[in-house]
């Protein structure tokens, strides 16, 4: 019975890798998109000319 089970196991544990990765990708192109954002406010406010 235990060896039924074990390839759903893996299968999900893969799947949940899978999932983690892309939730961390999307976490740092929030960040990214949250500073260029920033970054460009910040240079409209600051322009010299």
């Amino acid at each position: 019975m235990t060896n039924a089970l074990s390839p759903k196991r893996a299968r999900r544990s893969k799947l949940t890798g899978v999932v983690l990765f892309f939730e961390v990708l999307l976490g740092l192109a929030s960040l990214l998109i949250t500073w260029f954002g920033l970054y460009v406010i910040y240079r409209l406010v600051t322009d010299e000319s």
